[in-house]
């Protein structure tokens, strides 16, 4: 912890976003370095791989890993800009890091200040779109980890993600209206899956996000399920979007329980629902 409490005050450590283009520009420059030293340090204290060198007097109070963890993405948040994440190597040690973090104290991000919980919503939509599949990989196992948590945390009667909440604007821009913390990944991660390229090789984890996400605002996917059917004009591909969309959601005894065997049951749902209507959604 007091490493993490130094290493702001370092000048390896004084990156701004206006100096994003010459860390682009000099993969070498000691700044780079030490911020990546920083991501995979972090990644290290949540994968458990870090080797524990402390003292066995104990009297010394134990480090609370997660509170380490919270520190260090604090540090972090404000330094990631979306430039910096064009640079390969970076950007897989940043979003290996957030999928280690979400999967082991997702309880974290939730506790992140709003500007810091928006940045990390930020990268993961940019890396979700990433031309690098191990990138996109990681980011779905990130999102399944949030909306996962979010939905067990809902399910127990407290707040999850809700202190998170967005309020925007409706279309009169007259009416604060409060929009679901997931739901532009719900609608993000479905856009993704109809209607953009990406390896076929991603459809199982990117089922294991959408199962949950789906859970956690089942309003919102009944209404972009509307939304698609009625873009639909010729009458034999509206009929086989609305079985196709039925089929995703009950097909193979599929419940709403978040469960190993729900999740299963999902993936085969989705491989069966994409090879029914991605080739036509994608040609009307």
């Amino acid at each position: 912890m007091r490493l993490l409490g130094r290493m702001p005050l370092c000048g390896a450590l004084q990156i701004s976003l206006s100096l994003s283009s010459s860390l682009l520009n000099e993969a070498k420059n000691e700044k780079y370095k030490d911020l990546r030293a920083l991501l995979q340090l972090l990644s290290n204290l949540c994968s458990k791989d870090l080797v524990d060198f402390s003292s066995d007097n104990s009297d010394v109070p134990a480090t609370d890993i997660s509170q380490v963890v919270y520190f260090g993405l604090h540090i972090i948040s404000p330094l990631i800009s979306l430039d910096l994440l064009k640079y390969p190597k970076l950007c897989r040690d940043y979003f290996s890091l957030l999928s280690h973090l979400l999967e082991v104290y997702p309880e974290t991000v939730a506790k992140l200040n709003h500007e810091a919980f928006a940045q990390v919503l930020r990268t993961l939509d940019f890396g979700l779109h990433h031309q690098d599949t191990e990138v996109v990989d990681m980011c779905l196992k990130a999102l399944k980890s949030l909306a996962s948590y979010h939905l067990k945390e809902i399910g127990s009667g407290k707040i999850g993600l809700g202190s998170q909440v967005i309020t925007r604007k409706d279309a009169s821009d007259s009416e604060a209206v409060q929009e679901g913390i997931l739901s532009g990944f719900l609608k993000s991660l479905l856009q993704l899956l109809l209607f953009e390229d990406y390896s076929p090789d991603l459809v199982g984890n990117a089922a294991d996000a959408l199962f949950p996400l789906i859970l956690c605002d089942q309003g919102l996917y009944q209404k972009l399920a509307t939304e698609l059917i009625e873009r639909q004009e010729n009458p034999i591909f509206k009929s086989r979007i609305v079985n196709a969309l039925h089929s995703l959601t009950s097909a193979n005894q599929l419940s709403s329980v978040l469960d190993r065997i729900n999740s299963q049951r999902f993936r085969k749902n989705l491989h069966n629902f994409l090879i029914e209507v991605r080739g036509f959604l994608r040609t009307v």
